[in-house]
């Protein structure tokens, strides 16, 4: 067996996660090229899509990190721990919490959308009007752009970690059935 595909099985979920990861790298790449950025910049007046996008940053790296540590359980044949599945419920709070980012985002994108619009409208001024409207645009865009990027975080999150688990769980059965083996 060659030493990288030695490597590849044993360092699977790693290697699954650093896939994603560089996914994400040029996905993040293309929407920068795309000037998606610069419009989420421009069209979020509360600016939580970026809070967002930090934090799931942040629970990306923490999961790469897991991953890494899980690796090495498997490639040193260790003890699986069973508790060291607490550590992954950050990464599970932290999707919920994009997600209820996103709709604080949204209700202050509508309140933004509401309270900008008809604060100073007269309706007889066509100008007035037209600058009510574009109030209520931004207002929209904030809202809607907050809840696409909460949504997309938190499914994004969630993703990984069912893999962390997925992999944890299988680890801890292979664990345990070596151990009662040994016993036996």
């Amino acid at each position: 067996m060659s030493i990288l595909k030695a490597f590849t099985i044993k360092h699977k979920i790693f290697l699954e996660w650093w896939w994603f990861l560089c996914v994400l790298v040029l996905t993040g790449f293309i929407t920068y090229e795309l000037d998606v950025i610069e419009r989420l910049w421009t069209a979020d007046q509360t600016k939580i899509s970026f809070a967002i996008l930090f934090l799931f940053f942040l629970m990306t790296i923490y999961c790469g990190i897991q991953a890494w540590q899980l690796s090495k359980i498997n490639v040193n044949k260790s003890y699986l721990d069973p508790t060291l599945k607490h550590k992954y419920e950050a990464g599970w709070f932290v999707s919920e919490m994009c997600l209820t980012m996103g709709l604080i985002g949204t209700v202050a994108g509508f309140i933004l959308m509401l309270y900008g619009a008809f604060a100073d409208i007269n309706i007889s001024d066509t100008i007035s009007v037209q600058e009510s409207l574009k109030k209520m645009s931004l207002g929209m865009s904030t809202a809607l752009y907050t809840t696409m990027v909460g949504l997309i975080s938190s499914l994004l999150l969630k993703v990984q970690y069912f893999r962390l688990e997925a992999y944890f769980e299988k680890q801890l059965k292979l664990s345990t059935d070596e151990k009662r083996l040994l016993q036996d």
